[in-house]
Order: structure tokens, then C-alpha cells, then sequence
């Protein structure tokens, strides 16, 4: 299943002179923003910040979701600090990033004046055009993972610099982890193996650099599945 975590104003509101409370905002965002998501496909699911529900620091769950949500969807019709300092989060460590706005909202800081957005109205028929306009946004990223979205992110790769590069991948340390396991089992090794199997002979003298042959091995795909 995908991951969509969803970004955009929360509490009560102020903006050019208009109030909004935190449960009219919450029901634009289960009646309106989340449903066109979750009715684009089964597959989906959808978050909010104030959705999570962790024992840990409510910060650092949303720097996890902005970090692995497949997409993040930033509604900006009721801008503040937070929604653009997650905006800038996302936008540094990955792509897949949609910005949406309701129609004759305010407009945004130059910053991000020249980032396409997907417009918006609060009714029936609008809630069928956004749904419209995100599935094509979704059938985009799918189409092409690998698209930069963002200014800031196509200037970091410019420089040969990757936040996905520099991160872990669970599934290669779990292969690493299994493998030093077996390696250093020398009893487990010799049930699946002939005395005069040279290899295994130099690997187990080698001790000292078990685990960066076994990096290396890895990560060149030679142990991959």
C-alpha cells in the first residue's frame, strides 16, 4: 500500500482577515482532500499530522512521514510557518510532492510563486475535479519515479548530492545483517561447505574485514535476491 501525508494548516486560523477553525479545516480534509485520494485508488492511504498517533515526539513523526510518504499533498490555501517548513523538508530530501490551493485564496511567497498547483473549490463539483487533477498527478510520478519536482532538489543532484543516497536501505542492511550471521557461525558454514573450500578458509582469516567484504558484496548486487 502507498503512503500520502497530507500537509496544511490545522489549528485555528487567521488569514486576511478571515477566521477558520481547527474543525472546519479537519472537515475540508476528511470530506474534501482525503477523499479524492482515497478514492483515486484502495492503495492508497492517507495521513495528517494530527493523525498520527505515536508514543515518540510528534515532530520527529512528521519528519518520518515527510521523508517516506510515497506523495505528500501540501494545501496551501490557509498558509503558516509549519506548512512551508514541511513544504521545505519535503521538497530537500525527495520528490512526489503535489501542491493544492483553493481558488481565490491568497497568494504564496515568491519563493514558490513558480511551483505548478492544483486549484480547488469546497463543493460537489469540485470535489470531483480534484480528484481528477491528483490522479493524474499520481499517474505522472508513477510514470516517471524519477521526475524532480522542486528547484531545490534539482540543484542538490546537480552537485552530485542525494538525501536517498545518503540514507540506509533497510532491505541491504538486513542482507548484511543475515549474511555477517551466517559468516561468523563457523559450525554453519562448515555443514553447507567442503574442507578444502579455499574461500571460506581466506574469509575466516580475514576476520577483521568481514564486514565491508560483506558491504561490499551487497552493495555491488552481487548478494542481492
Amino acid at each position: 500500500m502507498k503512503t500520502c501525508f497530507v500537509v496544511m494548516a490545522i489549528g485555528d486560523q487567521t488569514h486576511g482577515g478571515k477566521n477558520i477553525t481547527a474543525s472546519e479545516l479537519r472537515e475540508r480534509y476528511t470530506g474534501l482532500i482525503k477523499e479524492s485520494i482515497e478514492s483515486i485508488s484502495e492503495d492508497i492511504k492517507v495521513v495528517r499530522a494530527d493523525d498520527v498517533s505515536s508514543s515518540g515526539s510528534i515532530s520527529s513523526d512528521i519528519f518520518k512521514k515527510l521523508i517516506l510518504s510515497d506523495y505528500v499533498v501540501v494545501d496551501l490555501t490557509y498558509p503558516n510557518p509549519n506548512v512551508f517548513y514541511e513544504l521545505g523538508l519535503r521538497h530537500a530530501v525527495r520528490n512526489k510532492t503535489i501542491l493544492i490551493k483553493e481558488r481565490g485564496s491568497e497568494n504564496n511567497p515568491f519563493d514558490i510563486s513558480g511551483l505548478r498547483y492544483i486549484e480547488y473549490q469546497d463543493t460537489g463539483s469540485g470535489l470531483r475535479e480534484l480528484k481528477k487533477r491528483l490522479s493524474e498527478a499520481f499517474a505522472t510520478y508513477d510514470q516517471a519515479p524519477g521526475h524532480i519536482d522542486n528547484d531545490f532538489l534539482a540543484t542538490a543532484l546537480s552537485m552530485g548530492l542525494c538525501f536517498q543516497k545518503l540514507a540506509k536501505d533497510p532491505k541491504k542492511e538486513a542482507k548484511k545483517k543475515a549474511m555477517q550471521a551466517i559468516l561468523q557461525n563457523k559450525e554453519l558454514i562448515a555443514a553447507f561447505s567442503s574442507p578444502e573450500d579455499k574461500h571460506l578458509a581466506e574469509l575466516f582469516a580475514n576476520a577483521d574485514n568481514l564486514e565491508a567484504i560483506v558491504d561490499g558484496l551487497v552493495d555491488s548486487g552481487e548478494l542481492d535476491d
